[in-house]
Formats: structure tokens, sequence, C-alpha cells
């Protein structure tokens, strides 16, 4: 009989010992060679008519090393489940050959799940920062939509160009009399008072209107970029090609019909208001998860294995991966992580992995489970967002590898809630200085 000795090295290692009597290994043997005589051809002996002596002396180190990966394959993770031990790593296991007429023995080093002895997670004390919109911030949000749908006209023939203008000018540069081609532009766009050209040059700008033309002379600066050029006096010939004026929509109902579908202007300002108000609930639900995460973590200490730091290293790298690629930028052009990114992000998975596990304990212990309904109700809300059937979010999700993540995220929600349902809540008024995530947005 198969003798398994399970020693704890810590609480998330263990270095398992394995014994396997010497009739079940000499079985083994056996069933091996006799494989081998049935398959196996050797010039002077027709197949399966090959003597074992003959199969020996040819074939005893092979037979060796795969009888031993196939007493650990009939003996390891069946003894494993029978202790209910569930690897999340096998970190060492390197087999010697079997011998004939002996025991064998093996070890394996393993990493496993740790225990998770919940301490605290019911009346936790949270602080849920109250933020409401107001009046401004949808004047705000109406004003970058009037800048977002403005328009370009010409500049009255009346004034020449001013700040915030748009202008599409032919620079011509040169220095002792030589050429700059470096500096030379032809239809160079410009917005007035950006200096995006050179440091405080659109100061010459000012004033010109489209077909004039103006001579400038200015000493580079020492420090200038190129070296070849710091320090010298140039002189720039400037053509204004083109110069208009950013004009803003009236704000009214055209321009609410404009922007969407939305029968007027008061459509429109509701619509702002419901999108404010859902961003600052977002924001205030994430800020109430982030303080759940850190006392669940810091009042329930648990060692975690490396290998699922590493795999959730893994995933966040794959998500930041997925992000890109949605933005249009194909990850595979970019370089590979480095160790020392790596290392960065560490500290935030080794958190996750600390959360994931207390939270995994805690389903338990309560019985929280996501019913089918749940599921399907979950697919159609994100299906509907996204625009596409359910089946395909559901094939998608499943062939990208996400539908578990899909299912633990509906899971962890609840126990969101009955963690926040018991908890003691004191609303407080933000600090003056502190801008809420809508807040922030709106300004990006």
């Amino acid at each position: 009989m198969t003798n398994i000795h399970v020693e704890d090295l810590s609480s998330v290692k263990k270095r398992v010992t394995v014994e396997v009597p010497e009739d079940q290994v000499t079985d083994m043997l056996n069933a091996e060679y006799r494989e081998l005589k049935r398959t196996v051809q050797i010039k002077g002996f027709r197949r399966g008519k090959v003597p074992m002596n003959v199969l020996r002396g040819y074939f005893k180190s092979k037979v060796q090393a795969d009888t031993a990966r196939k007493i650990i394959e009939v003996t390891f993770q069946p003894g494993l489940d029978d202790r209910k031990i569930t690897p999340v790593a096998v970190l060492s296991l390197d087999p010697e050959p079997v011998e004939e007429g002996k025991p064998y023995t093996y070890t394996a080093e393993i990493e496993v799940p740790p225990p998770v002895d919940l301490k605290t997670y019911m009346g936790l004390k949270l602080k849920k920062t109250v933020r409401e919109v107001d009046d401004n911030q949808v004047t705000e949000r109406l004003e970058r939509l009037r800048e977002r749908f403005a328009s370009l006209n010409p500049i009255p023939d009346t004034r020449g160009a001013q700040e915030g203008d748009h202008l599409v000018v032919d620079i011509t540069v040169t220095s002792e009399g030589e050429p700059v081609a470096a500096l030379t532009v032809s239809d160079y766009h410009m917005e007035l008072g950006r200096n995006f050209y050179l440091p405080d040059f659109d100061a010459h700008l000012y004033g010109l209107k489209p077909e004039e033309t103006k001579e400038a002379t200015i000493t580079l600066p020492e420090d200038f970029p190129r070296k070849a050029l710091a320090g010298k006096t140039a002189t720039f010939n400037i053509v204004v090609k083109e110069a208009k004026v950013r004009v803003l929509p009236e704000l009214d109902d055209d321009f609410a019909k404009d922007v969407g579908d939305f029968e007027n202007l008061d459509a429109l300002k509701k619509s702002i208001w419901g999108d404010l108000s859902k961003m600052i609930e977002d924001d205030t639900i994430r800020d109430l998860r982030k303080q759940i995460v850190d006392q669940l973590v810091e009042l329930n200490p648990l060692e975690v294995p490396e290998t699922m730091v590493e795999a959730q290293v893994d995933h966040m790298l794959q998500e930041s991966y997925r992000n890109l690629a949605y933005q249009g930028i194909d990850p595979s052009r970019l370089p590979p992580p480095t160790p020392q990114q790596r290392e960065q992000l560490k500290p935030a998975a080794t958190r996750s992995v600390k959360a994931g596990l207390i939270l995994e304990a805690i389903a338990k212990k309560e019985g929280v489970e996501i019913s089918e309904e749940e599921i399907q109700s979950a697919l159609e809300k994100r299906a509907e967002i996204l625009e596409v059937s359910v089946d395909h979010l559901k094939d998608q999700m499943e062939s990208n590898n996400i539908w578990e993540d899909f299912l633990e995220a509906l899971t962890q929600e609840k126990i969101y809630k009955l963690i926040e349902e018991n908890a003691e809540i004191e609303e407080v008024k933000p600090p003056a200085e502190e801008e809420s995530e809508a807040e922030k947005t709106e300004k990006e």
C-alpha cells in the first residue's frame, strides 16, 4: 500500500513524500516490459517474441524511467486528493529511476492555498463620502460639448489674428545666410497662444491677416535642443495662409438635437445630470469597496503563495493589454514587461490575491451563491451596454478566458453588499480640495 507523508513547510508550502512498496513497483515494471515486448522490434527476433533478458539489456534505463513517471501519475495526485490537498503549483518533483527489487520513494514540494482564518468581516466601520451633482458641473459639461462641436470660421476682416485663433502658416528659416531645414515648415497648423512651434514664437503672429507676411529675427537660446543652432540668430519668414476663429454653437434646442437624440436643451441637461449622478455613484461604490478590501486584508492576515501572486501579475498585464487593444493599440508591438515592471505590480497583485481568498472564504461561510437568473440578468445588462447579443458576449468571454472572472465578480458583488449591509457607515462631506472621479473625468 502506497504511503504518503505530508510535511508543512509553511502555511502555503508542503513537502510530500510518497513511498511505493516493492510489489507495486515490480508489478508496474513488469507491465512496462510486457507492453514493450508487444511493440518493440529487434533484429533477429520476431515482434512479440523478444526474450525478457534481451529487453532488459536494451531498455532497462528507459523502462525504469518510464515506470517512475507512471508511478507518479497514479500515486501523486490521487494521494493528494485523498487528503483533500489542492496544489496551486508543484515547485519541485525530480524523480529518480526505479530499481528492481526495491520500494520506490519520491519527494515533491508544492504550494497550496493558505487556510483563511476569518476573524472580522462584519461590522466594519466605513466612511461614505456624500457628493451631489450641482448646476455648475452640468454647465461645465455643456461648455465642453460646445467646444467639441465648435466650428472654425475665417476671422473677421476687421481684425487680425489673436490668441485662440487657428492659423495655417509657411515658415522659412535661415541662419548666417544658410537655410535651416529643421525649422522650415509648410502648411503648419497652430493655435495662437500655445507656442507649439517655438517658445514665445506666437507673439510674432498677433495681428496678422491671411496672405500677410512677416519677417522676424530671433536669437535661439543657448540650451536649444538642436546643438548646432544653440545661441545662433535666425531669420524667420512667415506667410499666413489661413486664419480662423473657433465659433461655439448657441446653447439652444437645435444644439441639443445636434449633440444626440434629444428633443430639446432641457432633455440634454437632464441626461447630463443623470450621467454625472451615475459617475458619482460609481465613484462612491469604488471608494467603499476599497475601504472594505483594505480592512479585510488588515484584519484577516494570511500568507499567499508566490505562484498565485505571479499569476495575478500576469492577469493584470493581460487586462492592460486588452485595454490597449480597445484603444486601437496592438499590444504585440510593445516590448515584454521587464522584471522590474513585474516587481512593481506585485504589491497590488498580493493585495488582490489576499482579498480574493478572503472574499471566497466569506462566500463559503455565508453560503453566498449566484443563481442562473442572476447570471442571465447580468449578461443581458452588459450585452445591452455593449450593443451585442447575449450569446455573442458569453462566447467572447469564454474564448478570452474571462468567463470565470465574470462569475467571480458577480459573487464578490453579493459579498460586498452583504458586508455593506452589516457595516457601520458614516456619511461625510468631501474635503474642499478633493475632486470626485466624476469631476476628474469631466476635466479630462
